[in-house]
């Protein structure tokens, strides 16, 4: 009795973003892989690109380190860095027009993964809106639209995982009730330690 030929499993490839291009993440297409060049070279810079009419929203980032270390940085006032006490940080938060995080890339391989999350300083309800904008080295951006958000206090837009050495960008779009921790717990950052609801213990 002959067998039958084994099938060729089809090989998964996730979208790639080219220099230059635009991409935007959709609830059918809402993951794109980075190259190996726009993961290890430069910032990864992630701006929240919202009008006044959202309300007082601000960035944060829940973070897991290679060591298994995790934390939380959140814009309030003034520049952050991550981890806190670190010479070599590896997410820069601050404000111009819009909130800002960069992840320095010559430090990608102390981060496994973290999730970008938005909130209200004052608590006030967020009208969700704008879009989160991610720019790669070489000027590609990838788009996510937030006016699709619907009720909560805090939201988790999006999230990255590196995946042998390149960087896997997801659309999340979770709006939760409560707060930072809650957003954070969601996720699986199970290990932080917190003050209140959106201070961690450093």
């Amino acid at each position: 009795m002959v067998s039958a030929p084994a099938r060729k499993q089809k090989r998964r490839t996730d979208p790639r973003v080219r220099p230059a291009d635009r991409v935007i993440l959709r609830p059918t297409a809402p993951t794109v892989t980075l190259t190996r060049m726009q993961s290890g070279i430069g910032t990864l810079s992630i701006e929240a690109a919202c009008s006044p009419e959202v309300g007082d929203l601000r960035l944060g980032a829940a973070y897991e380190l290679a060591d298994g270390a995790t934390s939380t940085m959140q814009m309030t006032q003034g520049e952050k860095f991550a981890p806190a006490h670190s010479k070599r940080p590896v997410l820069i938060g601050s404000r111009e027009q819009f909130e800002h995080i960069a992840i320095d890339l010559r430090q990608i391989r102390d981060l496994r993964r973290l999730v970008i999350y938005a909130f209200s300083e004052s608590r006030s309800p967020l009208t969700w809106g704008g879009t989160l904008i991610t720019t790669t080295f070489g000027g590609a951006r990838v788009e996510l639209p937030l006016e699709t958000l619907e009720g909560g206090n805090v939201a988790v837009l999006q999230s990255l995982y590196v995946v042998d050495g390149e960087c896997v960008l997801r659309a999340e779009m979770q709006s939760l009730y409560g707060d930072v921790r809650e957003a954070a717990r969601a996720y699986g950052f199970d290990r932080i330690t917190w003050l209140d609801d959106r201070t961690p213990v450093i």
